[in-house]
């Protein structure tokens, strides 16, 4: 994956961007209460708008692909 990544080491292996310590769950509930990739950066000017986007397009990607939507 090029946006998202799991560590043992970094927020217990649960699913995060990229170089980064913000978990995918916490973005996307950033997402759900009305933040916008813009808002978003300027929260975390240090992760680009093409890279929230990218881990929004990897996330749907592994939901999308999990054993239980097959």
């Amino acid at each position: 994956m090029k946006y998202l990544e799991s560590r043992s080491d970094i927020a217990q292996g649960e699913l995060i961007i990229k170089g980064t310590r913000i978990r995918i769950a916490q973005f996307l509930q950033f997402l759900k209460e009305g933040a916008s990739l813009q808002q978003i950066h300027e929260w975390y000017p240090w992760i680009s708008v093409k890279k929230l986007s990218g881990a929004i397009d990897e996330a749907i990607s592994l939901i999308s692909n999990h054993p239980a939507n097959a």
